[in-house]
């Protein structure tokens, strides 16, 4: 189904033109006169373990940290201006979650959407067990991060009842991690989280700032351009886990560094689950024309082993350890560099945005899956990639702002998977050659027709160039000209202060990958007319701050996707059109400063409208039910410093799934995965200089998996361990 076909595309033509119009209209307010714009209010993050000593003198201004502007960057009132309750204990992110949702500004926050955020203050406080980046994402509202258990394989992160694989999109800096004309997924163990400033989750495809993989919706994350001062710190704990990490970096010295080196080992839980990887991060920000120019350079390496899954049953009768690993071969390494040029505005957030970037990125990995023990195969991928973005943000007082841009990037690389055996190349199953070019258009507009309505209207052009050589299947090669519009419009009423309901209509996409427009077996036809999968989606939702110290955010969404294609026993499957439709209840309970709770529920439910398989009616490995929460408690000592306790619950139900031979019946029927619940808590104290934390996790359920999967009609899963547990030190040295 074409964009084309979009139903709202004539209301949206005609929200563009009006918000066009009234900005052209507008007072020449364009200049940022002085008076005009507030200072810009830096927000400090001091790290728990830093000595009590004068504050450095402040630059004026800070930039964005990369076009992906973070509301923490826009000049604001402080928040002793704002005319709030004095005795508020919210903490500002989430305060600024119901505050921002009304104002003219790039900013997630301002969306007409579902938003969440992540700071280096809740970074601090979670239970972040080494090279699992998924752990980032536990305590957020109907997300279920999930740890795959094999070595760098990637990260996946599910939301909305879509899995991450090519249905979330993953930008650091401005620069996007998905993988498109492979497997479209991310892998993102070489951030460190030290150097994070921020992360935006921003719930469905609802802005044009986004495009290939904005589907369930967006993850964005902005690194730091400073900490207050080095740093070195290390862990060690369960499995023979040990990680070392060192920063150099200074607020007052220009240019402005942010060196950062980390290394990480484990042997794991299970045979043949070791991980090795290391990682220097290195960022450089100058001021310039005024604005602010960052550099960074970041390399990558890890090598590692992979246990494999087990069958659940086999498990359970005793026919097979869970600490068992199926080859002791299987694994692999994953190497890559990235070298990112950002330029953003010093204060505020008008003006000119860009972003320049250029990667190399190497994966090989060797599996074996049961009950035929004697399949190894590896899966090889080798890529280089470059590409940009560069717009422009006009602000029309505090009634209008226009975002006109555009964007592009090109992948060249080669794609290949063949039999193995103890990691000895045998035959090939396929191998592709390829190059694909994404360039793009997009504009964004905002308007406040009154004080307690505004309407965010925006729209994408992306036009994709596919070129693709089976090497394997020679008469399979060809290019592909796949083309896609995407819009997206919303509201935000405010009938009073602190309270928001919004809603939005909006469009998502993704790339077609290689194996899509040209199978590797004989039995497939290719078709390099394919459009790119769509997505239509609706919301409408509301949050609120009560009492100075409550938070409550509610909303529901249905979404439409056409042509969804699922991995089903290894090999890509239309299943057909599905529906999604679900709601999300998130609150925050701030009694005083030192005590803060938080809970959330989600629900979801999937069908295929036409299934290529007659009663495969769900849309496997969705947990339909999720629930999270948790309570942090700080207690102040003065001179004797600080205790952080922090604690938190993640559920979630157990998936379907269907077996891919048997009976009519049997295809027809669901296979449940089991229920997955986990434990999370960190004690950290600070003071001096120093600090000393010691965390743990804990999973009650003993054949449960936060990821399972059917193999052959085998329920398997990557078992865990009952327990985890981890203790290190910090040092900060000024």
């Amino acid at each position: 189904m074409k964009v084309s076909r979009c139903r709202y595309r004539e209301v949206l033509g005609y929200v563009i033109l009006a918000l066009l119009m009234v900005a052209i209209s507008g007072p020449p307010a364009c200049a940022q006169e002085a008076n005009e714009s507030r200072q810009l209010e830096r927000v400090e993050v001091l790290p728990p373990e830093r000595r009590p000593a004068p504050a450095p003198a402040r630059r004026a201004g800070r930039a964005a940290e990369s076009d992906q502007i973070s509301r923490s960057d826009f000049p604001e009132p402080r928040y002793d201006e704002v005319p709030s309750s004095p005795e508020t204990t919210l903490s500002p992110s989430t305060r600024d979650l119901v505050e921002a949702k009304s104002g003219i500004s790039i900013g997630a926050e301002a969306l007409p959407a579902q938003v969440q955020i992540i700071t280096p203050e809740d970074i601090q406080q979670l239970n972040i067990r080494g090279a699992d980046m998924s752990d980032l994402f536990r305590r957020i509202a109907a997300v279920k991060p999930v740890n795959f258990g094999q070595g760098q394989l990637s990260t996946a992160i599910m939301m909305r009842g879509f899995r991450s694989s090519g249905q979330v999109g993953l930008f650091v800096d401005g620069v996007p991690q998905n993988f498109p004309a492979w497997n479209n997924g991310f892998e993102i163990s070489w951030l460190a989280p030290e150097v994070i400033e921020r992360i935006e989750i921003i719930k469905g495809p609802f802005s044009a700032l986004y495009g290939d993989f904005a589907m369930a919706g967006v993850i964005n994350i902005t690194t730091k351009k400073s900490d207050p001062s080095p740093s070195v710190r290390s862990f060690g704990g369960s499995f023979g886990a040990f990680r070392a990490f060192g920063m150099l970096s200074d607020e007052t010295w220009v240019p402005t560094p942010l060196l950062a080196y980390e290394y990480y080992r484990t042997d794991g839980y299970r045979e043949n689950s070791q991980l090795r990887q290391w990682s220097p991060f290195n960022k450089v920000s100058i001021p310039l024309y005024g604005g602010v120019l960052s550099l960074r350079y970041n390399y990558f390496d890890s090598v590692y082993g992979a246990p494999g899954y087990l069958p659940i049953d086999w498990v359970k009768s005793g026919q097979m350890d869970r600490l068992r690993a199926i080859n002791p071969s299987d694994g692999g390494d994953r190497q890559r560099f990235e070298l990112v040029m950002n330029y953003a505005p010093a204060c505020g957030e008008r003006g000119l945005y860009g972003t320049l970037y250029t990667g190399d990125s190497h994966h090989i990995r060797y599996a074996t899956f049961l009950p035929v023990t004697s399949s190894q195969f590896a899966r090889q991928e080798d890529r280089k990639f470059w590409g940009g973005r560069l717009y422009y943000n006009m602000v029309f007082r505090d009634i209008a702002s226009l975002t006109v841009g555009g964007e592009t990037r090109y992948d060249n690389g080669e794609v290949q998977q063949y039999s193995t055996v103890l990691r000895q190349r045998t035959t090939t199953r396929y191998d592709y050659e390829f190059s694909q070019t994404n360039c793009a258009i997009f504009l964004q507009a905002q308007i406040k027709p009154v004080e307690q309505v505004k309407i965010v209207g925006g729209v994408r052009w992306d036009f994709f160039t596919q070129d693709i050589s089976n090497l394997v299947l020679p008469e399979y090669s060809g290019k592909g000209f796949p083309y896609i519009r995407s819009p997206k419009i919303g509201f935000v009423f405010t009938p009073t202060k602190n309270f928001n309901i919004f809603g939005n209509i909006g469009c998502g996409f993704r790339s077609p990958n290689v194996t899509e427009l040209s199978p590797y077996r004989t039995s497939g036809t290719p078709d390099f007319s394919l459009d790119p999968a769509m997505v239509q989606t609706y919301d409408i939702g509301c949050n609120a701050s009560l009492f100075g110290n409550l938070y409550l955010a509610a909303d529901y969404y249905h979404t439409n996707m056409m042509r969804e294609i699922r991995i089903i026993n290894l090999h890509p499957q239309i299943v057909g059109d599905t529906v999604r439709e679900g709601y999300e209840l998130e609150a925050k309970y701030f009694p005083s400063e030192n005590i803060n709770f938080f809970a959330s529920y989600g629900w979801v439910d999937t069908s295929v409208t036409d299934p290529t398989t007659p009663g495969q009616n769900l849309v496997v490995e969705i947990s339909e039910h999720s629930i999270k929460g948790g309570v942090t408690m700080q207690k102040d000592f003065g001179p004797y410093g600080k205790v952080l306790a922090d604690l938190y619950y993640e559920y979630f139900s157990g998936g379907p799934y269907y077996p891919s031979s048997g009976t009519a019946e049997q295809l027809a029927t669901p296979i449940y995965g089991p229920d997955f619940d986990a434990y999370n808590f960190k004690l950290n104290y600070s003071g001096r200089g120093w600090s000393a934390f010691v965390s743990g996790r804990c999973v009650p359920r003993e054949y449960s998996s936060d990821y399972t999967w059917v193999s052959d009609n085998f329920l398997a899963f990557d078992p865990k361990p009952k327990w985890d547990v981890m203790s290190g030190l910090t040092y900060t040295f000024w």
